[in-house]
């Protein structure tokens, strides 16, 4: 049978090898022409895709060298449409658009009618001009019954198109559910009586390698199918062909004819990941998370004020409340598969405990002997407040050489526990006997890049409290940028903060007079201190609002907060982060 599509195949080809110029004086070899024996060819290919009563399940392989890994799509077909449903967005029901049978150098299949879902890898965007070489016109090399096989014409990545004998929405559903509960990073397997090991070398872009004992002996992309996982082209291992794995989710193991599994090992760092770190306040807080596989952990906290109890999949983190208002608190839960461990934090404090002095290390201009310096340097700071209730306003105070401070303001996010600062803000007001200039902060991404003058960008600071109640933040965070009155992640990060010399207000581009300052690496550091434990009565105005100047200190005009509400899920990826960053400034 395979023999007899090639075959069918290479009839189709046969012509382009003819040289017409010089044989047209011969008889054809064949009893119909080329154009006809190509549409009888794409007749039989459409015929075969729309009878399939429930469509194909589509294993999809964007870019050239699978470097995303194989995305699970299936089809549905009729005379005009195909009717899609995406893997990664399963509860978005199905897509409908046109689709041709053409020939184009060969009989082709082609989603030329836009498909949000089909065109998600092929359609170019800003800093893709090729989108991520994903395919949406596919050549097709043969024809069966219940498998078409086809390569992409951009990627030549082969692909199959399977019958599906069920719903295709069933079929979706346990595709994702299977990829939702598969987190494991090494999976030991006896292939035909050998040992071999697979390892999940890149879980998001799907990507793994087989080892025999240290060496890799194979490299593949995989797909999610209903039933478990498939390799991008088949393999053979100890004289065992190695393609479909079916997964058992009872078990945890993956098998085939001549392939079990001996041992699984459930990844610790995407569980670290789907735990997130974990901020409360200072009331006691019940966390509860579901993990797939959990008994296959030993999961630990030393701190004495967090709990932790299993059962089935279902982990419950307890945390005491914290009897001091102005003391955060700072642990480790520890994830071990007995192989690795990873570690997630437990943050607890409130807003009291953020506020206050702190030591702002970083690299700047520094004054020394007559000569300013680029130089690391470490001088006072404290965030504090002015006012109160919706006339409370933020401020980072940094010690500055020139007789008064640099004034940031804040605007508090209480959902993540941080801070965001505006750009283009007036720090500084500067006056000679001659001039007043007015300095002004930016966020570059970069020596050269950076917001200027504008105003609409946002950095994020956020807290990284030690085991030992330590309080660090780096200046340098995630960059935002506000739209439609929401905060929109850029998918940037400061690298550092410069400031400029504007001659008047507003700031633009036009009284920019120069460059002031550059700081590069800034980490606020608060040592923890033994704080009384906290008075219930005693409000946050009369916590920080008593002594050294309080709403009597004169604070300067500040542009408005632009941000009316704050609705990201910054606990997705801020804190991480932040850990990794103030590590790396440290």
């Amino acid at each position: 049978m395979k023999a007899k599509k090639l075959f069918i195949y290479l009839l189709l080809a046969l012509p382009a090898l003819v040289l017409q110029s010089c044989l047209t004086d011969q008889d054809d070899v064949f009893d119909s022409s080329y154009s006809d024996r190509m549409e009888k060819f794409l007749q039989q290919a459409q015929d075969t895709l729309v009878k399939a009563q429930y469509g194909w399940a589509f294993d999809y392989y964007p870019e050239s060298n699978q470097s995303y890994g194989g995305v699970a799509y299936t089809i549905r077909f009729t005379r005009d449409n195909a009717i899609v449903r995406y893997e990664n967005k399963p509860d978005d029901g199905e897509v409908k658009s046109l689709y041709k049978m053409k020939e184009d150098s060969g009989p082709v299949l082609s989603f030329d009618t836009y498909n949000t879902f089909l065109h998600t890898y092929a359609t170019p965007k800003q800093g893709e001009f090729r989108g991520k070489e994903g395919d949406f016109e596919f050549v097709i090399d043969s024809i069966g019954s219940d498998c078409i096989k086809v390569h992409g014409k951009r990627s030549l990545n082969h692909m199959y198109l399977r019958k599906l004998s069920a719903d295709a929405a069933e079929y979706m559903e346990k595709v994702t559910e299977l990829s939702s509960i598969f987190i494991f990073s090494e999976v030991k397997l006896n292939i035909g009586g050998k040992p071999y090991t697979l390892v999940i070398t890149d879980a998001d872009s799907r990507q793994l390698a087989i080892y025999d004992g240290t060496t890799r002996v194979v490299a593949s992309a995989y797909a999610f199918t209903d039933k478990g996982i498939r390799l991008y082209q088949p393999v053979t291992l100890n004289g065992v062909r190695v393609h479909d794995l079916t997964f058992d989710t009872a078990t945890a193991k993956l098998s085939a004819n001549g392939v079990e599994t001996t041992e699984s090992y459930v990844d610790v760092n995407t569980v670290a990941k789907v735990l997130g770190n974990i901020s409360v306040s200072n009331g006691e807080k019940t966390v509860t998370k579901v993990i797939p596989y959990l008994d296959k952990l030993n999961i630990s906290c030393d701190a004495s004020w967090v709990h932790l109890s299993k059962e089935g999949n279902k982990l419950t983190i307890t945390v005491d409340a914290n009897a001091m208002a102005t003391q955060a608190r700072g642990a480790k839960i520890k994830i071990s598969n007995g192989a690795d461990e990873a570690q997630v934090q437990v943050l607890q404090f409130d807003l009291p405990a953020l506020l206050g002095n702190y030591q702002l290390t970083m690299t700047s201009l520094v004054r020394d002997g007559g000569q300013m310096k680029f130089v690391q340097n470490t001088r006072t700071a404290k965030i504090r407040y002015v006012g109160s209730g919706n006339n409370r306003k933020y401020f980072l105070d940094v010690e500055s050489p020139y007789g008064a401070n640099y004034l940031f303001q804040l605007t508090y996010v209480a959902s993540a526990h941080a801070f965001l600062m505006q750009s283009g803000q007036k720090v500084m007001t500067l006056r000679t006997s001659s001039a007043t200039y007015y300095i002004g902060n930016a966020f570059n991404i970069d020596a050269s890049r950076g917001t200027g003058a504008g105003n609409g960008a946002y950095n994020l600071i956020t807290f990284n409290i030690a085991d030992n109640g330590d309080i660090s933040a780096s200046l340098c965070g995630p960059l935002f940028l506000i739209s439609n009155g929401q905060p929109q992640y850029t998918g940037l990060t400061t690298e550092r903060i410069v400031l400029w010399v504007y001659t008047g207000e507003p700031f633009s581009q036009d009284n920019m007079a120069g460059y002031w300052d550059r700081w590069l690496n800034p980490v606020l550091t608060k040592k923890a201190s033994g704080s009384s434990p906290a008075k219930p009565a005693e409000s946050l105005d009369e916590h920080l609002d008593g002594g050294n100047g309080g709403a009597a200190l004169v604070m300067p005009q500040y542009m408005p907060n632009r941000v009316a509400r704050l609705e990201v899920d910054w606990n997705t990826f801020l804190p991480a982060w932040n850990k990794k960053q103030v590590e790396l400034n440290k």
